[in-house]
């Protein structure tokens, strides 16, 4: 007898002993494995026959692992394999659960067979789940009797947190000789954990330039990515928007052939290698000059040289847009907005709605109050500029030498006071919307040709600079005065009056539209809010009718003015005249019929000097009239009014077409 055989007699007497008697016979057992058959044992592995063990080699198809940890086993499984080729044993991936999940040779998929100790006892996958430790297990060392011909020897692989991945595992006859498997065994694991680590890496990195990807291309603004030389490389979907050519005609092309910016601006950055933010730079689109701002960062190689930039490029139209939107320049009111149904109200509403259907230049006329405010922003949330900013800009609010500033903007040291960096003007701001110059009759004569200029070219240029930046603006101008009359007295020039009043409305006076006040009155109590039952009979009262003989010389605002007094002071009993302001008591029309009451002096002064205005006005129509032989719309248009007022003045002065001085 050899000593091999005598150690495996040996052995075999001490398993016989210990799954009889649960007792181990000392010093003869390695420590490892004696704990792993007092596991099996407690576990309840029946060692005679392993009822999970119909077959000793069956695959799971299922498997939970990392697709790139199988990606990467399937080759060195393969390997080893071919190093034990023709000896009998079989190479095999076990998954965490002691199912094997890949083997060469190929295994019967019929059964699934658990490997763990708690199923089949000491073997080298089941005992290495455990212990977490690469080990071989030969012959008798196993529990299971079935087991006693096999050698099995096993590899774990886990991952950076320490948990169980894979095993990688050997099994053959125990005749063969088996005293490198495990060496070899242990380098394939980790040669398999290197590969698994680089298909990890590949995964992430795809994955990050996956996110990356669709970050560059959601970007809402413009990216550029530019190697060393300046040569565009790749570009992003906001780029091709912004510039309206496709990426092919652009990638390849160069910086200095796209931007068109201040002499040496980015190639100075490019050459000292520094970022850049916030340079304005102009391309070349298919409707002319796109204003954009540029900022930009460069990386270096190993050896510190500029290897590739990128830059990110900015609408002005958008970021104007954008700080419209966040800075209130929104219009609010729209034609539905307007309170009122009379004719004269009814066909300004119609001019208005048609202006807003073009792009045209739209001039508004009437007296203050009317709400030519309101009608401009109604304009432009009719038009299809709803969705730009709503500028607007009172040109006799603003300090004479200011409004050039305001609507044009400045450049970094244009004048004492300039802001560092320069400022845009209202006309940049307003781009791809509406700007409206509201009491345009107060501008400056001189900044007038400035402001036809702009109208002509659609273009500005900030005062200090010379570079003309396009805008894409509808006009609506708005004034209270006569503009003819200003251009007869020089005050106006006569070219740009014609610029802006391609489209021209006249807002009537409250006086001209009486049958809108009761109408009116309701929509301001309730803006009020007001549930005050005396406050709402004014209604109903006589007051009312009193109310539309008032000439209203502040119009609608006036009237808003009223109403809101009434709702703070007026008594508890029903509204009388003596709620009413004094200049509205004093009027001529509180004082009609046959009341036989004496009138205050400062009203007889009042009606004897509206008398002699209203024989003035008389005389200037029947003038008017002679001087452009009966024509309404002209004489209207001389004085300021609508031809509903014309008429309406001529019934009441009683003259007709033919009268003459």
């Amino acid at each position: 007898m050899g000593k091999a055989a005598s150690i495996d007699n040996e052995l075999y007497s001490v398993w016989n002993h210990f799954v009889k008697s649960g007792e181990l016979t000392p010093n003869i057992l390695d420590p490892f494995i004696a704990d792993s058959w007092q596991r099996s044992r407690e576990a309840g592995v029946n060692p005679h026959h392993c009822s999970n063990c119909k077959s000793h080699f069956e695959v799971n198809t299922v498997s939970n692992l990392p697709p790139e940890l199988v990606s990467a086993a399937y080759p060195v499984v393969e390997e080893v394999y071919d190093s034990v080729r023709g000896s009998g044993f079989r190479v095999c991936l076990v998954d965490a659960n002691g199912y094997i999940i890949q083997s060469i040779p190929q295994l019967d998929t019929s059964v699934n067979i658990n490997w763990k100790e708690s199923s089949v006892g000491t073997n080298a996958i089941g005992t290495a789940i455990v212990t977490g430790e690469s080990l071989q297990i030969s012959g008798i060392e196993h529990y299971c009797y079935e087991f006693h011909n096999l050698t099995t020897s096993a590899a774990p692989i886990f991952d950076r947190k320490g948990n169980l991945l894979t095993v990688l595992a050997l099994m053959g006859p125990t005749s063969e000789d088996h005293s490198h498997i495990l060496t070899m065994l242990v380098k394939a694991a980790e040669k398999m954990v290197d590969r698994f680590k680089i298909l990890a890496k590949n995964r992430q990195l795809k994955t990050y330039n996956q996110r990356l990807t669709n970050i560059f291309n959601m970007m809402s603004d413009g990216v550029i990515i530019f190697s060393s030389n300046g040569t565009i490389d790749l570009i992003n979907p906001a780029v091709e928007h912004i510039l309206g050519r496709p990426a092919g005609e652009v990638i390849g092309t160069t910086l200095h052939d796209l931007l068109d910016a201040k002499p040496g601006s980015i190639e100075g950055f490019m050459l000292k290698g520094n970022s850049f933010s916030d340079v304005e730079v102009f391309m070349d689109g298919p409707q002319g000059k796109i204003h954009c701002l540029a900022s930009g960062n460069f990386s270096r190689n190993q050896t510190g040289e500029i290897d590739s930039g990128m830059m990110v490029l900015q609408n002005m139209d958008r970021i104007n847009r954008l700080v419209s939107r966040f800075t209130g320049a929104r219009a609010q009111y729209k034609f539905n907005d307007i309170i009122g149904s009379s004719a004269p109200l009814m066909e300004s509403i119609n001019i208005a709605r048609m202006a807003a259907m073009n792009n045209s230049n739209v001039l508004l006329t009437g007296e203050s109050g009317t709400g030519k405010e309101v009608f401009a922003q109604a304009i432009h949330n009719a038009s299809f500029r709803r969705k730009g900013p709503f500028v607007a800009i009172n040109c006799g609010a603003i300090p004479r030498e200011l409004v050039g500033s305001e609507l044009f903007g400045y450049v970094e040291g244009a004048f004492t006071g300039a802001k560092r960096g320069g400022s845009i003007g209202k006309f940049e701001m307003a781009s791809g919307g509406t700007i409206f110059l509201d009491e345009i009759g107060d501008m400056p004569f001189e900044l007038q040709v400035a402001l036809l200029r702009v109208l002509q070219n659609r273009r500005v240029t900030r005062i200090g600079d010379s570079k003309e930046i396009p805008v894409d603006v509808r006009v609506i101008c708005a004034t209270n005065k006569d503009l003819r009359s200003e251009i007869e007295q020089d005050n106006f020039r006569e070219d740009l009056y014609y610029r802006l009043n391609v489209i021209s409305v006249n807002i009537p006076p409250l006086r001209d539209r009486v049958e809108d006040i009761p109408q009116l009155i309701k929509h301001f109590l309730g803006q009020l809010a007001t549930k005050n039952e005396n406050i709402l009979s004014i209604l109903e009262s006589e007051i009312i009718d009193k109310l539309k003989r008032y000439d209203w010389p502040g119009n609608v605002r006036e009237l808003q003015n009223v109403v809101e007094r009434l709702v703070c002071t007026a008594s508890q009993s029903p509204v009388s005249i003596s709620d009413l302001p004094a200049e509205i008591i004093s009027s001529e029309c509180f004082y009609t019929g046959e009341e036989p009451q004496a009138i205050p002096v400062s009203t007889m002064y009042k009606q004897k000097r509206k008398q002699m205005l209203a024989e003035e006005e008389s005389c200037q129509i029947i003038s008017l009239l002679q001087k452009h032989q009966g024509n309404i719309t002209r004489v209207a248009e001389e004085m300021g009014f609508s031809r509903m007022t014309v008429y309406r003045k001529m019934k009441l002065y009683d003259i007709s077409r033919d009268d003459r001085l």
